[in-house]
C-alpha cells in the first residue's frame, strides 16, 4: 500500500479556500470538517476544487 500524500483544496461559495495535505480523500474529508468548524463555516459549504501532488502556488 502506498503512503503518498496529495494536496486537497476546498472552496466555499464566498471564496474561502482551504488546502492541506492528506493521504486519502476520506482523511481529507475529516480534516475539512475540522477546519470548517475552526472557521465557523458549515462543512457542506466547501466543495472539493482540486487534488494535486504539490501545493498550489499562492502569488
Amino acid at each position: 500500500m502506498s503512503n503518498k500524500k496529495s494536496y486537497y483544496a476546498f472552496e466555499d461559495p464566498s471564496g474561502t479556500t482551504i488546502e492541506f495535505q492528506a493521504t486519502s480523500l476520506q482523511q481529507a474529508m475529516v480534516i475539512k470538517k475540522t477546519k470548517a468548524l475552526e472557521l465557523g463555516i458549515p462543512k457542506e459549504a466547501f466543495e472539493l476544487t482540486s487534488i494535486r501532488k504539490k501545493p498550489s502556488q499562492s502569488a
